[in-house]
């Protein structure tokens, strides 16, 4: 186990657990979180560092970490500008080059990468090609900062570079577009599909990540429960009602909420639930890890981490103030209506 642990992107919910995951290994002296901002009070060993990609700052920390786990700088908001593909392979290819001392590098990224397409095979392996959806941009820049790191580890022959693929994460303080599929006031659905899904418990995925820091994990590797089941199944499982809409009127709401800013959602997140991307981990369970948490469990747990906040496009709104403005909403429109039929009649 490292010494110096360095996490690029403190601010991500991965990198906050695993800092305070850290706190119990004996061997980890020092956990440095770089980031623009700074995150929560996360323990004793804990030390920010106000750095970005590129500054003298960072290049510093970095220079004294033995272990770094980067954190790429994507938001699952599928709209969110954050998501450029060419920001964050500058950002990862910064990093990488102020991270040339440490003896293992560590990228937390995603099963998206590999795209949800009907000819998947179920579950998906290492093995299988990365094909993200064109439509889903969060996905192309994993891909994009995958590829640098990868690249990179041949080039210079790094002793440690580990790409960890986690699976389907649904716990609300993860903020990821699954998470805000179950805050929202319903699962949007597409009809005619019941894809196999998949739910990985938070806490099985910062072992994965533990593991990877203690540099016992070369390579690429899924992170995900042995389980899965159908997406009508999950919904239950989650406590949460499933709205199915024709696949037509899926994609066309979805963009016209999006152009109007009520959701962040698109057609890309859509064909997450629409086809088949659950993972096959059976090459880290053989490296040692075990997940404790299977898909029913994970779901169950993330439901009954929901707030009262309802999801609606990028604001949280308080469920009992969704219906008071639904409410004055109905009421507005039975009085326009109200005085178009008495216009109508004089």
């Amino acid at each position: 186990m490292a010494g110096t642990v360095a996490l690029v992107g403190a601010l991500h919910p991965a990198a906050r657990a695993l800092a305070l995951r850290l706190e119990d290994e004996p061997a980890v002296e020092r956990v440095l979180g770089l980031s623009g901002h700074e995150p929560p009070l996360l323990g004793p060993k804990f030390e920010f560092v106000h750095a970005t990609p590129g500054s003298e700052r960072f290049a510093a920390a970095l220079a004294s970490a033995d272990a770094v786990v980067l954190f790429p700088p994507v938001e699952m908001a599928e709209r969110d500008p954050a998501n450029d593909p060419a920001g964050v392979e500058d950002a990862t290819e910064q990093t990488l080059r102020a991270a040339s001392k440490a003896s293992t590098l560590v990228l937390w990224s995603s099963g998206v990468v590999y795209g949800a397409h009907p000819d998947n095979p179920v579950p998906i392996p290492e093995t299988q090609p990365v094909s993200p959806n064109e439509d889903f941009a969060a996905a192309g820049a994993l891909a994009q900062a995958e590829q640098a790191v990868l690249g990179a580890a041949e080039r210079n022959g790094r002793p440690t570079v580990t790409v960890l693929r986690a699976g389907a994460i649904w716990a609300p303080a993860w903020g990821t577009f699954l998470a805000r599929a179950l805050q929202a006031p319903a699962i949007l659905a597409v009809r005619g599909y019941d894809p196999p899904v998949q739910a990985l418990d938070p806490r099985d995925a910062v072992e994965a990540l533990v593991l990877a820091v203690r540099g016992a994990l070369p390579g690429t590797y899924n992170v995900a429960p042995a389980d899965w089941m159908p997406a009508k199944e999950a919904a239950r499982a989650a406590g949460r009602r499933r709205v199915e809409l024709s696949e037509r009127l899926a994609f066309t709401t979805a963009e016209r909420l999006g152009r109007l800013g009520i959701s962040s959602a698109s057609p890309g997140e859509l064909r997450c639930h629409m086809h088949p991307w659950v993972l096959d981990s059976s090459r880290l369970r053989a490296a040692g890890w075990t997940p404790r948490s299977t898909t029913a469990a994970a779901l169950a747990d993330a439901a009954r981490a929901r707030t009262d906040d309802v999801g609606i496009g990028g604001v949280q709104v308080r469920r009992s103030d969704l219906y008071k403005g639904a409410a004055a909403g109905v009421a507005v429109v039975a009085t326009l209506a109200l005085v178009r039929r008495q216009a109508r009649r004089r």
